[in-house]
């Protein structure tokens, strides 16, 4: 199934850029994973962008952003040393739209942790929980639904190697199993979309952030992490005593409707080291 010529690096995009922990790199050098309960295999050929499994082009062209109009976002930006840098860095990268059930999960597991733990943490939990599948030859495993982790006693949980982090989840799913309005979210305020997520357990300013950007489809959401709180201070001179949350709302201040699209080249560029801080 050919999905679409666009300019997309699924290395960087699904497996190295730290937005989902959850595909796989194959051996023949395709990408797979199970999105929203379906299979789904991705690889590039000479023509663009080819795609196997349960997802139909249309939704896997919104899922990898394809439609988005990444030049011209490019060309807001131009004006800004910083921005314009990280975006001619890497041409390939996209934000992608995922599940938000999906991306609330691998969010709660990523507080204190650095992204191989993280990758861990959801391939094992996906493994001992999730649908499983089969893909171009190889098993694929899903995050599991939320009543799935309701099914699963804390304690299992955290012999999976999530920790704290377990109460968080089953406090998470209840929560939806109950009528959060999860799929909401992308279609509310962005102010009002986050303050609602933040009453989740486990859920601080940043994974509200993340969530919304990544699994909501608010392009103005901005994450703070260490590195870009150490981007923001050096080249925005953006201070804010350290306090983070006050950075970000600095930063969406400044950067507006498609910060969080600009935070996602930044981040890159500062953890790879791509621009000096």
């Amino acid at each position: 199934m050919f999905i679409g010529s666009e300019e997309i690096d699924l290395k960087l995009v699904l497996i190295d850029s730290a937005q989902c922990f959850h595909w796989t790199e194959m051996r023949d050098g395709s990408f797979a994973a199970v999105v929203g309960g379906r299979p789904v295999r991705l690889w590039r050929a000479a023509d663009g962008i080819h795609a196997e499994g349960g997802m139909s082009a249309p939704e896997l062209r919104r899922y990898l952003d394809l439609d988005r109009d990444y030049a011209a976002v490019a060309e807001a930006y131009a004006h800004i040393p910083a921005a314009r840098r990280a975006i001619e860095l890497y041409p390939g990268m996209r934000v992608l739209n995922q599940p938000a059930w999906e991306a609330l999960v691998q969010f709660i597991l990523s507080a204190n942790n650095n992204v191989p733990r993280i990758r861990g943490l959801v391939e094992n939990l996906s493994r001992a929980l999730g649908p499983e599948f089969e893909i171009g030859g190889q098993a694929v495993c899903g995050i599991p639904s939320p009543g799935r982790l309701l099914d699963c006693e804390e304690e299992e949980l955290r012999a999976m190697g999530t920790g704290y982090r377990a109460s968080y989840l089953t406090g998470s799913a209840l929560a939806v199993a109950e009528g959060f309005p999860l799929d909401e979210l992308r279609e509310m305020d962005y102010e009002d979309a986050h303050e609602l997520l933040t009453t989740l357990p486990g859920v601080g300013d940043k994974v509200a952030d993340c969530v919304l950007l990544f699994g909501c489809e608010q392009a103005s959401a901005f994450p703070v992490d260490v590195w870009v709180e150490r981007l923001l201070r050096s080249w925005f001179g953006i201070e804010c005593g350290g306090n983070r949350t006050r950075m970000m709302r600095e930063a969406r201040a400044r950067l507006g409707e498609h910060a969080g699209l600009l935070q996602q080249f930044l981040f890159h560029a500062a953890r790879m080291g791509d621009m000096e801080l």
